[in-house]
């Protein structure tokens, strides 16, 4: 009797976790359980047939399962069944059942897992030399737009918009370059109208109560740029009022 502990004791010490079932709990639990003891004899007796029949590399496996198993996996089955109510000395029993009952299959397929050359892994696919690397064509520079480019006096005439406001440009003289610009300001309807003479593409324009220029029309494809150019005397002036800073978009006739 003594040397059955014993043993049974030593087969504990090699596959119990160290977070697992205690020695004490081990052997409280065979001692004061019966299904308890019945389920851990007969894991034994399964376990020892197959160390008998195996063959040594089969069992070295299994071993190795059985070992993470007894680590961890009885631990995390029995887990499992105390969520779902059992206690705990009745959830070990059964976690140990399920090991015997599943012990053998799980010893048939890694026999035959191991047969002839199904434990041989695959060759390695023979990596493909890299085909040399084809420098990528130089993009073609793209073509200059000359937005920029000055305007006469035909080619600004139309009306231009921006968020705040619109301006109309009509020519007065085409001999002379003169034009007539009128401002009008989105949020109260209010206009300003002033000429001048536009010359390499920008108009300078003036409130008709001021000698010094308040406003430079930049005009170019399609829009026109107006700058405040008079900053001494802004507080006093009339032009402020009207002329709306910014770049105004060209509409289609």
């Amino acid at each position: 009797m003594r040397r059955l502990i014993s043993a049974l004791t030593l087969i504990f010490l090699l596959t119990v976790p160290a977070f697992g079932l205690s020695d004490s709990e081990y052997l409280r639990m065979r001692k004061s359980s019966s299904d308890f003891a019945r389920a851990d004899k007969r894991l034994n007796q399964v376990w020892a047939n197959l160390k008998k029949s195996l063959p040594k590399n089969v069992f070295t496996q299994l071993d190795k399962l059985q070992r993470e198993w007894v680590k961890s996996g009885r631990d995390d089955e029995a887990a499992i069944l105390m969520d779902d109510g059992y206690s705990r000395m009745e959830a070990y029993t059964m976690a140990t059942n399920d090991r015997a009952d599943a012990l053998p299959k799980i010893a048939s397929e890694l026999r035959e897992s191991l047969k002839g050359k199904k434990n041989v892994a695959p060759p390695a696919p023979k990596r493909q030399p890299k085909p040399a690397k084809v420098p990528e064509p130089e993009p073609e520079p793209e073509p200059e737009v000359e937005d920029d480019a000055p305007l006469r006096s035909t080619e600004i005439e139309g009306e231009y918009q921006n968020d705040s406001g619109f301006l109309s440009v009509r020519i007065v003289d085409i001999n002379t370059d003169e034009v007539e610009v009128t401002f009008s300001r989105f949020k109260d309807g209010t206009h300003w109208t002033s000429r001048g003479w536009i010359e390499g593409g920008v108009l300078e324009l003036s409130d008709k109560d001021y000698s010094e220029c308040q406003a430079t029309l930049t005009f170019t494809a399609g829009r026109v740029k107006v700058d405040i150019t008079d900053t001494d005397d802004w507080n006093e002036a009339i032009a402020p009022d009207f002329v709306l800073k910014g770049t105004y978009r060209k509409l289609a006739n």
